[in-house]
């Protein structure tokens, strides 16, 4: 049977679709030039008014078969979940709410590959100009 054939294989999709389409677009920094929201104060407010709602559906999600997305199996999707979970930290956001994907979070950080890839990449860039 190819590939493509089976469930898993869509499940992935589905899910790479819906971080695309429902996460990172509403999840831009926002101190990003040339972003939807304007630089201000209130910009990462209109963030979380957002993407909350959508991570509450993935934290559903996790919290009904987790670790991760496909349950205990580790997929292409759940790297790009973690993107958006790392953006969390990066802003700010509280996991407070989300104890399913602080999970999902504090598991894919302690991946080998994660960790290498921090270790190479340093810190990340500023979300301020100037800083």
């Amino acid at each position: 049977m190819p590939q493509y054939a089976t469930p898993a294989y869509w499940e992935q999709r589905v899910w790479l679709n819906y971080i695309a389409t429902e996460l990172h677009k509403n999840f831009i920094s926002p101190f990003r030039h040339g972003n939807w929201l304007p630089n201000t104060t209130d910009s990462k407010t209109l963030v979380w008014i957002r993407v909350q709602p959508r991570l509450a559906f993935v934290e559903q999600q996790l919290a009904a078969g987790g670790p991760y997305l496909l349950g205990d199996t580790f997929s292409v999707a759940d790297p790009y979940l973690f993107v958006m979970t790392n953006w969390m930290q990066r802003l700010g956001y509280s996991f407070d709410s989300l104890p399913q994907l602080a999970k999902f979070d504090s598991l894919m950080r302690q991946r080998p590959a994660v960790q290498r890839v921090f270790a190479q990449e340093g810190q990340p860039h500023s979300l301020v100009d100037g800083e």
